[in-house]
């Protein structure tokens, strides 16, 4: 045996081996494999694909956002409470009386309070002061004595921050940002049902190309066994039948790298409707064969209506919007209404040596909530005035606002004219994918004639083997062709589809906004 024997003897030897390989795991996997619609694809992606979970965390996001925003008009409570106890010396003719030479003073001082904020800007604190003091100074009325002081205090706004419109922006846009959210998990849903589409065409013709390339096989095989009892009749030469198998070879490898490509685009499936699956998928559906549409301007205007990518991009020159209108507020100086009205009462026990008048001494002795019988009232009223010199951080941020609006407007424009292209492009590609199906399918019958005239004319003795196996090549691209045809048809129309936003409509998927 020379060395080109031997060599091609190995190599088929090695093509049988990874062909036996393949069927093995062929066989195993078979009983793991899953048989799909393309709708039941877009479905599985629309439920499982992880860009799209990651993107639904979005919503949920935005919503604690909101919640957020509305606590500025949370109210909040405070407490507090402080212990003391001081000695200072006597320092008054009248402290002369003093135990020891010394005023003792011990008092403990709780305090509660509750303020917040109106959607009006007005700020408001109530809070109750209650001391409790135990002193030995003989000029206090009382020995124990308890005087609570209860306040209420006011602040309203009359140019920065004033009126409901200026204090509710932040809940307003974090409502926005919600609806953001949402149109971007839209947005990705519309790419994952393309991207679904297209992965399971180019699925189908994988399939579909590793039936060819079996065919082309078994088309090559059977013209070896031909070849050999026509040269055991005498009508053709060993030359013949070894052209015919090294045919038979070339095929097998061509066989092997279908299964190959096949494998390939069963995986990239499974990475957008399934990652967490193994096993084979099996696309059931053909790509359709209805007429493109021809309604141009109307996908067009469908388009720049609905898709989400520009509603959620409306959405965010809303929120600069308001956002410039916040910081057009800041720019303004702080004049404030300011005003307060509190109630102060006291009782106690125990009247001090250096108080005389038995009327007043017996006047609010009693328990602490004596004191608040017979108390005082004091008010106040003015205004407040905060003016910021050169107010450089709040014109910087208006600016800076104002220049954002400019920005996202001008990519507004840029988004509406990328989707405008994206239809048109889609829609241009499926128009000549279509031509493309009709003349592939004109081309498989013609290149099947040409097979069956050279077959008669092998057999005939008028052509030679050469010129038979060009034939089934060819009648094997003409079927690829058509076959790649279809898919780029069906990629296009889901291109388009998602485009012009109308894949919901096609898997009849209801979108609330």
């Amino acid at each position: 045996m020379d060395s080109v024997t031997a060599s091609r003897a190995a190599f088929i030897v090695l093509l049988m081996a990874m062909i036996l390989g393949a069927a093995v795991t062929g066989a195993s996997q078979e009983r793991d494999s899953l048989a799909l619609r393309v709708e039941d694809a877009v479905r599985l992606g629309l439920e499982r694909n992880l860009d799209l979970t990651i993107e639904r965390y979005e919503v949920p996001i935005a919503q604690e956002q909101t919640r957020r925003a509305a606590s500025d008009f949370d109210p909040r409570v405070q407490l507090s409470a402080t212990g003391g106890r001081q000695e200072l010396p006597v320092n008054s003719a009248l402290e002369q009386q003093a135990e020891g030479g010394t005023i003792v003073e011990e008092s403990v001082i709780p305090e509660v309070g509750l303020g917040g904020k109106f959607l009006t800007g007005t700020r408001y604190n109530l809070s109750l002061v209650t001391p409790v003091v135990e002193t030995n100074n003989p000029n206090r009325r009382f020995d124990q004595y308890y005087r609570p002081v209860l306040t209420l205090g006011l602040a309203q706004p009359l140019l920065k921050e004033f009126g409901i419109e200026v204090n509710v922006v932040r809940i307003r846009q974090a409502e926005r940002t919600e609806r953001i959210a949402s149109y971007g998990i839209e947005a990705k849903m519309l790419t994952v049902i393309r991207d679904v589409e297209t992965s399971y065409w180019t699925l189908f013709f994988a399939e579909q190309h590793v039936r060819v390339a079996e065919g082309s096989l078994e088309l090559a095989r059977d013209l070896v066994e031909r070849l050999r009892r026509m040269a055991a009749a005498g009508l053709a030469t060993a030359l013949d039948v070894r052209q015919g198998e090294v045919g038979v070879e070339v095929r097998r490898a061509d066989q092997l790298r279908a299964e190959a490509d096949l494998l390939n685009a069963q995986v990239q499936l499974r990475l957008l409707t399934d990652p967490g699956r193994s096993g084979r998928i099996v696309a059931v559906d053909a790509p359709p064969e209805e007429r493109p549409p021809v309604d141009l301007a109307g996908k067009l205007a469908r388009a720049v209506a609905q898709r989400p990518e520009i509603l959620r991009q409306e959405l965010t020159i809303e929120n600069l919007v308001l956002q410039e209108m916040l910081d057009k507020n800041n720019t303004l100086p702080s004049l404030d209404v300011v005003g307060s009205l509190g109630y102060t009462g006291l009782a106690g026990r125990g009247t001090g040596p250096a108080i005389t008048d038995p009327a007043a001494a017996s006047r609010g002795q009693g328990s602490y909530f004596d004191a608040f019988n017979d108390g005082n009232f004091t008010w106040s009223l003015g205004l407040r005035l905060q003016v910021p010199l050169g107010n450089r951080d709040a014109l910087g941020r208006l600016e800076q606002t104002r220049l954002r609006l400019g920005q996202e407007r001008v990519r507004l424009s840029l988004l509406k004219s990328q989707i405008s292209v994206e239809v048109e492009t889609a829609f241009q590609d499926m128009t000549a994918a279509w031509g493309q199906v009709m003349a592939a399918a004109a081309g498989v019958a013609v290149a099947r004639e040409q097979l069956d005239a050279q077959e008669r004319q092998l057999a005939a003795g008028l052509t030679t083997v050469r010129r038979v196996l060009e034939a089934q090549d060819e009648v094997a691209r003409a079927q690829d062709q058509r076959i790649q045809a279809l898919v780029r048809y069906g990629t296009a129309r889901s291109r388009l589809a998602a485009a012009a936003g109308s894949s919901f409509e096609t898997y009849r998927l209801v979108v609330r906004r």
